[in-house]
């Protein structure tokens, strides 16, 4: 639990000095630009992969914490820099949009990568040595994306008022944003670190951990498949049959790229994973009746989520799982959409709330606590239920942002 204490931690710890920093000197992105900060974070993330290879020969466990920590920083910079980006280059009223596309790449990197990264990993347990490897090459790539942004001819957004002293945490927006952040990172780490467990329970499916795990793949590829049809099918610069055809081949797409990957690793085919297809078509009518405002999708989105939990709660067996799997599909848009319409309007001060946000993902290491702490005191049916808490209030947030003149929508 120290790796992800660590991880989490660097969010908080990075985002918090970016802030005090921004608030009493100058804001570092206004200052260098958008771009200059990603090549900054890439930066960051390649020199704490390429300290994993002296580091393997320490053999000593806590020592590892430390290049995970400035990979940690490095994402930071990274998420405080890429996600009002993206919202900046383009119109407002599509900027959801374009943070689920994001997003969506990077579920898909969530769903390969693991498999990669298993591969080289735990092959070589047994040279520690050899654990530095794969880092090495993790640090190459880095710096060659470096190079590739660098080399792009990319809107360097600069600001010349580089001090502000707005007290963001007076704009509701952000203030309201923030707590939602906190909540829906921490409900879907929660959610994701307890499948397993939650998996192997009798009265649930009664799985190996190994066969467990597999499912909880298919949890964390519905974000990527509801990311990818919410970029196009919210895209309002399509015309509605390219946005819902659009939407419709990315969905089949990525269902496909999910199967692939577990069919290759695991030897499951779609008659294993079939009920996911119901649940499917209700996250695509959801996108398409609430396609031009974020913040219902957002509200609708969490009534939904809550209602899968009860039901597992109330159910058990087939039920209860897939139900539980499905939430991933409804989360998919939370983190862009509560982005988004937090920082909608900015400005100049878009970074500095940039990072009050990224703060937020602290929630990933605070709220499964809680959870834990449930799971211990009564049992891992009723730590379920804590998750409802999150959604109730992003249900809250996205009903807030309605009726919010920087709401982004085309109305």
């Amino acid at each position: 639990m120290l790796v992800q204490t660590t991880f989490f931690g660097a969010y908080g710890i990075g985002a918090l000095m970016y802030y005090l920093y921004s608030s009493y000197k100058t804001d570092l992105l206004n200052l260098i630009g958008y771009k200059n900060g990603i090549i900054l974070g890439l930066g960051f993330s390649a020199f704490g992969s390429a300290l994993f290879y002296p580091i393997s020969y320490s053999n000593t466990y806590y020592i590892y914490l430390i290049p995970l920590f400035l990979i940690g920083l490095g994402f930071t910079i990274l998420q405080i820099a890429c996600n009002p980006y993206v919202t900046l280059l383009g119109s407002q009223v599509t900027a959801s949009s374009r943070l689920n596309f994001a997003q969506g790449i990077n579920s898909l990197g969530t769903t390969i990568a693991p498999v990669i990264g298993a591969y080289f990993l735990l092959a070589n347990t047994g040279e520690t040595q050899e654990l530095g490897q794969p880092f090495l090459i993790l640090a190459g790539l880095f710096v060659i994306a470096m190079i590739f942004i660098y080399k792009q001819n990319l809107p360097d957004y600069k600001n010349e008022t580089t001090h502000s002293k707005v007290n963001l945490l007076k704009i509701p927006q952000v203030k309201y944003g923030m707590i939602a952040i906190f909540f829906y990172v921490g409900a879907e780490v929660a959610i994701g670190s307890k499948l397993v467990e939650y998996f192997t329970l009798n009265s649930i499916a009664s799985f190996s951990e190994l066969k467990a795990g597999t499912y909880v793949g298919i949890y964390w590829g519905g974000a990527m498949i509801g990311r990818l049809a919410s970029a196009f099918i919210s895209n309002n610069e399509l015309s509605l049959i390219k946005r819902v055809s659009y939407s419709m081949c990315s969905t089949v797409l990525t269902l496909l790229i999910i199967l692939l990957a577990i069919y290759l690793t695991k030897g499951l085919t779609i008659f294993d994973i079939y009920p996911i297809l119901f649940f499917i078509p209700i996250q695509f009518i959801s996108l398409f009746f609430f396609r031009d405002s974020p913040s219902k999708t957002l509200s609708i989105f969490g009534i939904i989520i809550i209602l899968l939990l009860l039901i597992s709660y109330f159910y058990e067996g087939t039920i209860a799982m897939w139900c539980m799997i499905a939430i991933g599909l409804f989360n998919s848009i939370m983190w862009s959409n509560i982005f988004a319409l937090s920082i909608s309007g900015l400005g100049d001060k878009t970074a500095k709330a940039s990072s009050l946000l990224i703060i937020m993902i602290t929630g990933g290491a605070l709220f499964p606590l809680v959870m834990g702490i449930m799971s211990d005191k009564y049992n891992l049916q009723i730590a379920y239920l804590t998750p409802i808490i999150a959604y109730l209030y992003i249900c809250f947030f996205g009903y807030k942002m309605i009726n919010n003149k920087n709401e982004i929508t085309t109305k």
